[in-house]
């Protein structure tokens, strides 16, 4: 194999590697924009006006669906060693 080919092919990597990498930086405050967004829209769909009382606790609920479903993706699990001393 040329050295030609072998930087062709790094290239290549890299060209196809940068698009994935710069996906997996996007901004936290963008993506909580978007999330607000989503939330405003389901909540004014629901039939709940933006400034009352109930607007907030809909908002509020659509916090806590969001909070639990990613509590269900990532499951708590550890590992550890325990001694104990028996008196």
């Amino acid at each position: 194999m040329s050295i030609y080919l072998s930087a062709k092919r790094l290239i290549i990597g890299l060209a196809l590697a940068f698009p994935l990498a710069l996906a997996a930086c996007t901004d936290p405050a963008a993506e909580q924009a978007r999330l607000d967004a989503v939330d405003h829209q389901n909540c004014v769909d629901l039939g709940f006006k933006p400034g009352t009382e109930t607007y907030g606790n809909c908002r509020l609920k659509m916090k806590e669906i969001r909070a639990k479903e990613e509590s269900n993706k990532s499951p708590n699990v550890g590992f550890g060693v325990g001694i104990g001393v028996g008196l």
